[in-house]
């Protein structure tokens, strides 16, 4: 609607625009062409100075007698007139003053470049310099002119006048009438003087635009707004408003909650209106899906810890027939039975502490864990160890399961058989952090072991091939120190 609104009123807009266009364009041309030919005068007067500067030091370089004949000859002209004419100082070519034929002193050479012309302003003394060099580079000349010996003849131009001009060059700048400041609503002047070596700034205030080119100029403009704003107001009551309302509806909607409630749907657009409907299906397609996937996961969170207690009944079961078997043996199968109870009660130990945290879903207490299978390991020692003290010194971390089973094995072989190669002595199970992220080094030592005991008990070999085996799972090599009777090793934790 905006585009056909805008469409309907496009010729007349052209033809307004193109017409004020044009009248402003003209206007403005005018007070610019005006503008540059009295910018262009004032240019002229300054160059004529400028030009009397440089006739002075060109005047000494033209003849090629030596220096002293010609400040013998400014020596001469000392008691002639000279108004008019600038002072004039010569130098040799290592920039040292020779003589100078009147006026101020000038006390420094500008530039010294054979066979060329300079000039430059002295901002601070408010001069025009200008500087010759002979071919030869033997000889140089410079004067010094006042700005203010510059005549310029200002003259007030019709609907342009001049509020200020200065002189520049690059950065530097000496004003002549006023201060040219950066303004877009004044008309800037530039024209280059002295040969291209500096530029005449003059700005001109623009005189106000009169009330039909105003009008022109703006009737475009009230057009198109007037024809936005009439789209604008169409859009928002007919399209905008009832998708705004659609949004807060779909905001306020949230899973679970039943279908989505529509508002009153007030326009004409049968899009809109199916759109919502659209919204509303799909709401109530995803509230069955979010139903049918709480069920599926109450069911399965049911299987879950229906295996777990299986399994746990299992571990049970097998303990117990286990103990029932031990019983009855002689005593190096009981003491074989034991080993293989413990081994049982370590996975059992896992499994629970896995079980309690996997719905957290942390990983399982490395703390907790050597906690419970200390227990057990004193419950179930042999008669020689029995009451020996396990103690624990550990950081709260989790590990994986995968990390918590090679643990507690590991944990187990090693206490087992302290127990049997130091019956009266203690284990200290401690795990400590590791310099490298994630790592922790979990040690078990015992106190008061007695040389030799481990390498003379019979079942050495057989321990070394199962702590081998589990420090492969841990990808890190176990250190041993029979001696003392200590283990350690580097394990993953979580972070």
């Amino acid at each position: 609607m905006l585009l056909i609104l805008s469409a309907a009123m496009l010729p007349l807009g052209f033809i307004a625009f193109v017409t004020s266009l044009d009248m402003a364009r003209s206007s403005h041309n005018e007070r610019l062409a005006s503008a540059r030919v009295a910018t262009a005068m004032y240019a002229a007067q300054l160059d004529s100075t400028l030009a009397i500067g440089l006739n002075a030091v060109r005047t000494p370089l033209a003849t090629a007698q030596p220096p002293a004949f010609i400040c013998e000859g400014y020596g001469q002209q000392a008691a002639r007139d000279r108004s008019g004419r600038p002072p004039v100082a010569l130098f040799d070519s290592q920039r040292q003053k020779i003589c100078q034929s009147h006026g101020a002193t000038i006390t420094r050479l500008m530039i010294a470049e054979p066979n060329a012309e300079h000039i430059s302003l002295d901002v601070q003394r408010r001069l025009f310099r200008l500087t010759a060099g002979r071919e030869d580079g033997m000889l140089f000349a410079e004067t010094e002119l006042p700005v203010a010996a510059s005549r310029i003849d200002l003259r007030e131009e019709q609907g342009l006048p001049l509020l200020a001009m200065s002189v520049r060059q690059g950065d530097a700048s000496i004003p002549l009438f006023g201060t040219v400041l950066p303004n877009d609503r004044l008309l800037t002047v530039s024209v280059p003087i002295g040969g291209d070596r500096l530029a005449l700034v003059a700005q001109y205030k623009i005189a106000p635009a009169r009330a039909r080119t105003m009008l022109l100029m703006l009737m475009p403009i009230l057009m198109w707004a007037a024809a936005a704003f009439t789209g604008w107001f169409v859009v928002s009551r007919l399209l905008i408003r009832p998708l705004l309302e659609l949004k807060q509806a779909i905001d306020a909607f949230k899973a679970g909650s039943g279908m989505l409630r529509l508002p009153r749907m007030a326009t004409p657009s049968h899009e809109i209106r199916d759109l919502a409907r659209s919204f509303a299906s799909v709401s109530r397609e995803i509230s069955r899906h979010e139903h049918e996937l709480e069920e599926g996961l109450a069911r399965q969170t049911k299987l879950t810890r229906e295996v777990h207690h299986r399994v746990k009944n299992n571990l049970q079961v097998i303990s117990s027939l286990i103990n029932l078997h031990a019983r009855g043996a002689s005593d190096e199968a009981a003491d074989a039975y034991a080993a293989i109870q413990r081994r049982v009660d370590a996975l059992a130990v896992v499994h629970r502490n896995h079980f309690a945290e996997l719905e957290e879903n942390r990983g399982v207490s490395i703390r907790a864990l050597a906690g419970e299978l200390a227990t057990s390991l004193r419950a179930s020692a042999p008669a020689n160890a029995s009451g020996m003290p396990i103690a624990l010194n550990m950081i709260d971390v989790n590990v994986t399961q995968d990390v918590a089973v090679p643990v507690a094995f590991l944990i187990t072989e090693v206490v087992e058989l302290l127990m049997h190669c130091n019956p009266q002595g203690s284990v200290l199970i401690s795990l400590e952090a590791a310099e490298e992220p994630l790592r922790a080094n979990l040690r078990i030592e015992t106190v008061g072991m007695v040389p030799d005991s481990l390498e003379d008990y019979p079942g050495i070999v057989r321990f070394d091939r199962v702590v081998t085996g589990l420090a492969r799972q841990f990808r890190s090599p176990l250190t041993q120190d029979r001696t003392a009777g200590s283990f350690e090793i580097q394990i993953s934790v979580l972070g």
